[in-house]
């Protein structure tokens, strides 16, 4: 059966299967965002709950460790509801066809935002002694090394830019994603579940 695509105007946006639906929906439409209208309310304390455990996840990966530093993912079973009542005001893409959700946090003002959303100071961790973990989602360009190396490189035309590992060049950005996830046994049932993934990198 043909998938349609409800976000185009043109009947012709027909699709032979899912994959192709999702190919075209990312393409097209990677920044509608609008919710759907079947999520529902739920209560504070719940989004409290949410919140703690997210931040106890956080915590446990801000390590006092030089290996610790670089890309870090962790996820968390959350309900749809929970997760559009805690960042429903920042989700940048909402997928018709892959019913998930996106948020992207960058620039100078993401760890104020973020900080807004779970009414805590998490993400640095003191280790006492002026050491300290953190994450960091905004660089300025005075202090970004992989710039001010290139730069110096662009007046040496035989030279080419130096690639920098993304453990030691963070990218200045965290995502938090919604989606379900689950599998098939081999009697054909199905187990699904919401699940939370943050990713982000610790400097």
């Amino acid at each position: 059966m043909a998938k349609k695509c409800y976000l185009s105007y043109h009947e012709i946006d027909r699709f032979k299967n899912h994959a192709g639906l999702q190919r075209h929906e990312t393409s097209k439409h990677s920044t509608y965002n609008l919710l759907p209208n079947h999520i529902q309310q739920i209560p504070e304390s719940e989004l409290c709950h949410l919140k703690d455990a997210i931040i106890k996840e956080l915590q446990k990966r801000l390590k006092n460790h030089h290996r610790a530093v670089g890309k870090q993912v962790f996820s968390l079973h959350c309900s749809e509801n929970a997760f559009v009542g805690l960042f429903g005001a920042y989700i940048t893409r909402y997928s018709l066809c892959g019913s998930f959700y996106i948020c992207s946090f960058k620039g100078e003002n993401a760890i104020e935002i973020i900080e807004s959303i779970f009414n805590n100071n998490w993400y640095k961790r003191n280790y006492g002694n002026g050491q300290l973990s953190f994450v960091r989602l905004y660089i300025p360009e005075e202090q970004d090394i992989s710039k001010i190396d290139n730069k110096k490189q662009c007046s040496n035309k035989n030279s080419k830019p130096k690639k920098y590992k993304s453990k030691l060049f963070p990218n200045n950005k965290m995502i938090i994603e919604w989606r379900i996830t689950g599998f098939k046994d081999k009697a054909n049932y199905e187990y699904r579940a919401g699940m939370l993934q943050i990713r982000f990198f610790l400097d």
